[in-house]
């Protein structure tokens, strides 16, 4: 084999390597209104779960709004005030691990406030 055929091979070789799945897979994002339902669906289901006095289960379910919100983006402005909101779940969180759970609805239903006022923002 020349140097030029083995060249070209390991060019190949390198570049298929290089050309993955992945780089064809379309990134599926969602619009803002539809997560916004999801996110005002799960913090009712913490507020719903706030009853039952698990703290553990509260304190998760409270987590999967936060990275749900991740989702969320706009602009600079609404991911400002995104981020502010996930600072109250953050909150309600930490509340509901310490089992002071009035304190964690009150700061959920802020936080679900909060969420439903980015459309403004859009």
């Amino acid at each position: 084999m020349s140097l030029k055929k083995v060249f070209i091979a390991f060019t190949l070789f390198f570049s298929i390597l290089g050309f993955s799945s992945a780089t064809l897979a379309k990134e599926v994002k969602k619009s803002v209104p539809e997560v916004l339902k999801e996110v005002d669906a799960k913090i009712q289901a913490a507020l719903d779960a706030i009853p039952s006095a698990d703290s553990a289960k509260v304190a998760s379910l409270i987590k999967e709004v936060a990275e749900n919100a991740s989702e969320l983006s706009a602009n600079y402005k609404f991911e400002f005030e995104r981020d502010k909101v996930v600072l109250k779940m953050k909150k309600a969180r930490e509340l509901a691990k310490k089992s002071d759970f009035a304190g964690a609805e009150q700061e959920l239903k802020e936080a679900r406030e909060g969420f439903a006022g980015l459309t403004k923002f859009q």
